[in-house]
């Protein structure tokens, strides 16, 4: 089966950010723990006031949602930016024993071997090597629900899901 695809900026951070909570890395309570975490220093300040302790844990809560921030949603960007090969064409070719992988001054024939397991969401498959090394896959290069059974089936045959 012949995959061509060119990832988009915003499908590239998508996929990212929705591997990130397909692999528990992050789940939704986090976020709604996060947003309340937020609170915690308006609530101190008023209720307290102004003191060292209540502005250094307010700094450092305001520091760990930053990061958090930049990690989930700028990131992605920046990595898309950063690795020219995202910006080309892929062509991967799944056969029965060898995955061929053509991407911008990339050519490989991949034995199966080297990824472990797949998973996948409404919009895109994972090919897994690593715990966060994987093949993001866009299930829009598929021009109907019968060929992605048939990819699906074929991630089957060869891997496992977690």
């Amino acid at each position: 089966m012949l995959l061509e695809f060119t990832y988009t900026k915003n499908e590239y951070a998508d996929g990212w950010r929705k591997f990130i909570f397909l692999t528990k890395v992050i789940r939704k309570f986090d976020l709604v723990i996060m947003a309340f975490s937020l609170l915690i220093p308006f609530y101190l300040f008023h209720q307290y006031g102004f003191t060292r302790v209540y502005i250094i844990l307010a700094i450092v809560i305001y520091f760990f949602n930053i990061t958090f921030i930049v990690v989930f949603f700028i990131r992605p960007y920046l990595f898309y930016q950063e690795y020219e090969q995202l910006h080309h064409p892929y062509k991967l070719l799944f056969e029965d024993h060898k995955i061929t992988f053509d991407a911008h001054a990339i050519h490989s024939d991949l034995s199966w071997d080297i990824y472990k397991h797949y998973m996948e969401n409404k919009d895109y498959f994972y090919i897994i090597q690593q715990k966060r090394t994987y093949t993001l896959i866009p299930k829009r290069v598929f021009p109907s629900e019968v060929e992605i059974n048939a990819f699906r089936q074929l991630l089957t045959d060869h891997l496992t899901t977690p």
